[in-house]
């Protein structure tokens, strides 16, 4: 079972591994570079590269000071989709994201290590 460790402003820790960009992390404990289409905004493009993996939560991570936003539209397609979307700052969100595996969630984060 994948664990993210902990994170701090500019990295986070998954199993021991340290990355230094943000992250996308699924329960399977695949884990890719973060993009983001639009700085500090997690917008419509992201959901149809993210929704493509067939999860049942997304749960973002919203950055260490929660200032990375997520658009309107983001959620929209999400509940179209009957896709759940968690939302938190980045120190809450590896917590919920460790929670969800545990409980054996498909849940695909996107997190995002700065501000």
């Amino acid at each position: 079972m994948t664990t993210i460790d902990s994170t701090e402003f500019g990295s986070i820790t998954i199993d021991g591994k340290r990355y230094e960009h943000d992250v996308i992390l699924d329960w399977t404990g695949k884990v890719e570079k973060g993009w983001l289409h639009t700085r500090h905004l997690i917008d419509k493009y992201e959901f149809e590269e993210l929704e493509k993996r067939k999860p049942e939560i997304i749960l973002i991570g919203s950055g260490q000071y929660g200032d990375c936003e997520v658009s309107e539209s983001f959620v929209e397609l999400a509940e179209k989709k009957n896709i759940e979307v968690i939302i938190k700052d980045t120190p809450e969100a590896i917590k919920k994201f460790n929670e969800l595996v545990k409980a054996g969630k498909k849940v695909l984060a996107y997190i995002h290590v700065t501000c």
